[in-house]
């Protein structure tokens, strides 16, 4: 028996961009649409949903107060 060393690398995962939310986030409401996604973690989802919304009211928020003003 002979024992050989390699590396192998694994390629990381690529960040969602722009482009891929509205589609992973459909793809989320039809997972709880079909019950796929366990009730035990619908609290964890919930607190993260939640801070989305946060985040994105307080994006909306400052947009609308930098955007410029018709005279």
């Amino acid at each position: 028996m002979q024992v050989v060393e390699r590396r192998v690398e694994t390629p990381a995962p690529i960040p969602p961009t722009r482009h891929d939310w509205p589609h992973l986030l459909g793809e989320l409401v039809t997972q709880l649409d079909t019950g796929r996604i366990y009730n035990r973690d619908l609290d964890e989802l919930s607190v993260a949903l939640t801070a989305v919304g946060v985040s994105m009211t307080r994006r909306l928020h400052i947009s609308s107060r930098t955007a410029p003003r018709p005279h």
